[in-house]
């Protein structure tokens, strides 16, 4: 069995961790509250341990903190990889990290894929995730296995920190879709209109995406509980995604909107709600309650 260590026993990478173990790998994890492995995965002590004997190395973490934490140092994973051994970065990071860790894997003789996921946990639990991988073409071939007990699809770029770009920029998107269903559905409500079925018409015609469909709905219920992806992620994706475009010169104006919209959302102490809460803003601005009651 090839042998993969997973890094981050979270709502996304639990139940990924937990699929790989079905696919018939060899899981070594770690999480830094003991006791989240899955059935059939071996808990390891550290970072580091986690990638001793691994072929592939995945983390799923929530920021670049997080990522930097278990990378570097004597107990991270770059001292447990050998030399040819790939860590695998499914989280959504900076892309300015993505290129730190390019190049630390890269002096330490390991491959590096950057490959973040689009989905939610429920995605994650059916292995429908659709992944963004950039990297080498020898270590994107050694992935294709676990890509395929992830996911259902990948999308491939030329290089890592720009599977971080498009990222971000899906997150972006999103979230753009969310503001707009927000401020529509706040007029249609004041006009006299169900939103809830106005949404249903515009997510059976004209916009029917999964990403609208999935939103809309949420969005025209007010049904922001129990969190898919909380606010403060969401905060923290706006945040990236706006140091991404200072970088290279690319305004983004509706994200620095979307951020002050999370910010605010964030005051009001919405801080477990799903990133469709930010929505409520623009509910609010209209003179209506946060959520329907």
């Amino acid at each position: 069995m090839e042998t993969i260590g997973f890094i981050g026993m979270g709502r996304m990478g639990r139940p990924m961790a937990a699929n790989l173990v079905a696919a018939g790998f060899s899981v070594r994890a770690w999480n830094r509250t003991r006791g989240k492995a899955p059935p059939g995965a071996l808990e390891c002590a550290s970072p580091r341990e986690a990638a001793e004997q691994s072929a592939l190395v995945v983390t799923m973490l929530a920021d670049d903190a997080a990522v930097e934490q278990v990378t570097f140092g004597p107990d991270g994973l770059i001292a447990g990889l050998r030399r040819g051994a790939i860590h695998v970065s499914m989280s959504t990071i900076s892309v300015a990290l993505s290129r730190k860790l390019r190049e630390a894997h890269r002096a330490a003789g390991q491959g590096y894929v950057a490959a973040p996921v689009f989905g939610r946990p429920e995605a994650a639990q059916k292995r429908q995730l659709w992944i963004v991988c950039g990297g080498e073409q020898a270590d994107l071939a050694a992935c294709e296995r676990l890509f395929g007990a992830l996911g259902r699809g990948t999308f491939t770029v030329a290089e890592a920190p720009q599977a971080n770009v498009v990222k971000l920029l899906g997150n972006f998107l999103i979230a753009a879709t969310i503001e707009s269903a927000g401020e529509a559905t706040a007029l249609a409500e004041k006009a006299g209109l169900d939103p809830r079925k106005m949404m249903e018409f515009f997510a059976g015609t004209m916009f029917a995406s999964t990403v609208f469909t999935g939103y809309a709905a949420r969005v025209a219920t007010t049904d922001f509980e129990p969190a898919g992806f909380a606010m403060p992620l969401a905060l923290k994706d706006m945040t990236l995604a706006l140091q991404a475009g200072h970088e290279v010169r690319a305004p983004l104006p509706i994200a620095s909107l979307l951020r002050d919209r999370l910010l605010a959302a964030l005051a009001r102490g919405r801080d477990g709600w799903d990133w469709a809460g930010l929505a409520s803003v623009a509910r609010e601005e209209a003179g209506l309650p946060p959520r329907r009651s």
